[in-house]
C-alpha cells in the first residue's frame, strides 16, 4: 500500500473522481511509493509584453514518486468530458465553461518540478531517472485517435482504475529517455522529497513574542483590584507581597486614589531611581497633591527647609540612624507641612527608627491614613529583620503577575519555595545561566545577546538592562561604552528615551523592571558582602520576559546550594 501525502484518509478527499483515483493508487501501488495529492505550485515567469516578472500558479492533482520506476505527474479530469478536434477545446458536459487542456496542465506541473530538481539536486543537469506525466479520465472511456500532444500510453480511463499500477508503470516505461528504464537513485530520493516538500520553519519573532506576553502579563490582578476596593475604608494597612505581585503599582494606585480625594499624600520609597520613575509617571493632575520622594531625600529636603544642619559623612550610621533624628527635628519646626495620607513602598528596607519621623508627618499624629507595602524576601539592608509599624495582620499578595512563569520559577528556586503565578501568565523563555570568569568571553557573550536582540530581533535598547552587584567601574563593563554599537547608559532618562541600554547596580534598580535583564559578575550568594540571597532574588525578579545570568559559580549549584534559612 502506497503512502498518501497529506497524511489523511482517502475518504476525506472532497472530489469523488480524485477520491476514486487516490484509492486505486494507494491500494495498488507498492509500499515504497509516495503519492502526493493536490500539489500546488507557484512559478515566477517573465512577462514578454511588460518585461516584469509575474507569478504563474498551478496544481498537480497527483505526484507519484516511485523509487524503482521514476516520477510521474497525474492529472485527473472527472465527469463527462468532450473534446472538439477542430477547435482543440476541452469541455465538461453540463459545465458553463470550457476546461484547460489536461495534458498541458500535467506538462506544466512536471516542468515546474523537474526544473526545481535540476537546480537543487542535479546542479542544472537533467535528472538521471525516468519522469513524465499522464492524464486519467475516471468517469470516461475513449475511442478513436488521441488528441495531438498526447499518446495512448499516457491516457488512463475508467477501466484502468482496476489496474492502475500497471498503467502507471507502462506510462513511465514510455517516458524512458534511454535504452533502459531508470529508477530514482537511492542517494537522491531524500533530496527530491525535500524539493517536493521543503522544510518550512516559522520562527517566532522575539519582539512579537514579547508583545504577546506583555498582553498576558498585567500589573493588578483581579484579586488585587478587589483588595484595593476592600481596603478603601481601612485607614492603616500593611500589605505583604512577593516580588512581581504588583506592590509598587498598587501603592501608586493608592497614592493616586488619595490624591483624587483631594488629600495631600506623601509617597515614600527607599530607592532613589524608583522614586524618580514614580514621579515621572505620576498623572499631571496629582503632582501638586502627591509628593514622591525616597527617605534620604525627604530628610535632606526637610532639614534644608527648617534650617537644620544636615551634614552627611561617609558612614552608613548617618544615613541609617542620624538622618532620621535630624528629620524629626525638622518636622517639629515645620508643623504646617504635614500630610493627610502616607504611602510607603519598599518598607522592608526602612529601619526601625525611621518610622517615628514618618508618623510625625501625619496630620493626625499616628492615627491618619498609612499604607505600607513590603516583601520580607527583598530585605537588603536590615540585618535585624523587617520592622514596620503595628498595623495588624498584613494583607497578602501571593501571586506573581509581572514575570513569566519561567522567571518566577527561578525566583522561587532562590527562595526554595514555589511562587504562585497567574493562570494566564505566559510560560516564557527558560532562564539561561552561563558560568564564565574570563573578561573577554563575558564581553563576547554580552555583545552576542545585544546584537541578536537589537540588530536582529528589533528589541529597543530601552527594554534591556544589565545589572551587577557593583558599580560599572568595578564590573566587567568598566571600560566599555558600547556593546555591539549600542550605547551603555547609567542615566534612567536616557534609557527610557531609547538612547542606550541601562547599566545599574542590583540595589539601585530595585523596585523597577525591564523586559530583558542580564545579570553579570554574579558570585555565590551570601559569600560576598554586597550580594546576598535577597540581592539575587531581587535581581532576577526585575526581568519580565527574558533573564540571562553570567556567573562565576557553576550553574548547577548556583541555585541548589542556596541556604533555605
Amino acid at each position: 500500500m502506497a503512502r498518501l501525502i497529506p497524511n489523511i484518509q482517502v475518504s476525506e478527499i472532497n472530489l469523488k473522481p480524485e477520491r476514486d483515483v487516490a484509492r486505486a493508487l494507494v491500494e495498488q501501488l507498492p509500499n515504497e511509493v509516495i503519492v502526493y495529492h493536490s500539489y500546488p505550485w507557484l512559478r515566477a515567469d517573465r512577462n514578454d509584453r511588460t518585461g516584469n516578472v509575474t507569478l504563474q500558479q498551478g496544481e498537480a492533482d497527483f505526484l507519484i514518486l516511485w523509487p524503482d520506476r521514476g516520477f510521474l505527474v497525474l492529472e485527473v479530469k472527472g465527469g463527462e468530458i468532450t473534446y472538439d478536434s477542430e477547435t482543440r477545446k476541452w469541455n465538461r458536459v453540463g459545465g458553463r465553461y470550457q476546461i484547460k487542456d489536461p495534458f498541458e496542465q500535467a506538462n506544466g506541473s512536471l516542468h515546474y518540478l523537474i526544473d526545481k530538481v535540476k537546480k537543487q539536486v542535479y546542479f542544472g543537469n537533467n535528472p538521471d531517472f525516468t519522469y513524465g506525466y499522464s492524464v486519467v479520465f475516471p468517469d470516461c472511456v475513449y475511442s478513436g485517435d488521441v488528441p495531438p500532444g498526447s499518446d495512448s500510453s499516457i491516457i488512463l480511463s475508467a477501466n484502468d482504475l482496476l489496474k492502475i499500477d500497471e498503467k502507471i508503470s507502462r506510462a513511465l516505461n514510455h517516458w524512458c529517455r534511454g535504452q533502459s528504464h531508470k529508477g530514482i537513485p537511492e542517494a537522491n530520493i531524500n533530496q527530491i522529497k525535500q524539493v517536493i516538500l521543503p522544510v518550512f520553519k516559522l520562527l517566532p519573532v522575539l519582539f512579537r513574542t514579547i508583545e504577546d506576553q506583555e498582553e498576558k502579563l498585567f500589573r493588578l490582578t483581579e484579586d488585587q483590584l478587589k483588595l484595593l476596593d476592600f481596603l478603601r475604608n481601612q485607614p492603616r494597612v500593611a500589605i505583604e507581597g512577593v516580588a512581581g505581585s504588583g506592590k509598587t503599582m498598587l501603592a501608586k494606585a493608592q497614592a493616586e486614589y488619595f490624591a483624587s480625594r483631594n488629600k495631600t499624600t506623601l509617597f515614600l520609597c527607599y530607592n532613589k531611581v524608583l522614586a524618580q520613575w514614580l514621579q515621572d509617571t505620576l498623572p499631571e493632575e496629582y503632582t501638586d497633591l502627591v509628593k514622591v520622594v525616597h527617605f534620604h531625600k525627604l530628610a535632606k529636603d526637610w532639614c534644608k527647609k527648617a534650617n537644620v544642619e544636615f551634614k552627611p559623612d561617609s558612614s552608613d550610621e548617618f544615613w541609617r540612624h542620624e538622618a532620621a533624628d535630624l528629620l524629626g527635628d525638622a518636622i517639629d519646626l515645620l508643623p504646617d507641612e504635614k500630610f493627610d495620607a502616607i504611602v510607603v513602598d519598599e518598607a522592608q528596607d526602612f529601619f526601625a527608627d525611621w518610622w517615628l519621623p514618618i508618623e510625625m508627618l501625619d496630620k493626625q499624629e499616628g492615627e491618619g491614613l498609612l499604607y505600607v507595602f513590603y516583601d520580607p524576601e527583598q530585605n537588603l539592608y536590615n540585618k535585624d529583620g523587617v520592622s514596620i509599624p503595628p498595623l495588624g495582620n498584613p494583607f497578602s499578595l501571593p501571586t506573581n503577575c509581572r514575570n513569566t512563569k519561567s522567571i518566577a520559577k527561578t525566583c522561587g528556586d532562590i527562595l526554595h519555595k514555589d511562587i504562585a503565578t497567574h493562570q494566564r501568565s505566559p510560560e516564557g523563555l527558560t532562564t539561561e545561566i552561563i558560568q564564565e570568569t574570563t573578561l573577554d568571553k563575558i564581553v563576547k557573550q554580552l555583545n552576542a545577546w545585544i546584537k541578536e536582540w537589537v540588530k536582529k530581533e528589533h528589541i529597543k535598547s530601552s527594554q534591556i538592562v544589565v545589572l551587577a552587584p557593583s558599580v560599572k567601574s568595578k564590573s566587567s563593563l568598566e571600560y566599555r561604552e558600547h556593546l555591539s554599537k549600542v550605547s551603555i547608559t547609567e542615566n534612567i532618562h536616557d534609557w527610557q528615551a531609547n538612547k542606550g541600554f541601562l547599566f545599574s547596580t542590583i540595589r539601585s534598580f530595585k523596585g523597577l523592571e525591564a523586559d530583558f535583564v542580564i545579570l553579570i559578575d554574579i558570585p555565590e550568594p551570601d559569600k560576598h558582602p554586597i550580594f546576598s540571597k535577597s540581592d539575587f532574588y531581587v535581581a532576577c525578579s526585575r526581568a519580565k520576559h527574558v533573564l540571562k545570568i553570567i556567573t562565576s559559580v557553576k550553574p548547577d549549584i548556583l541555585l541548589s546550594n542556596m541556604d533555605n534559612s
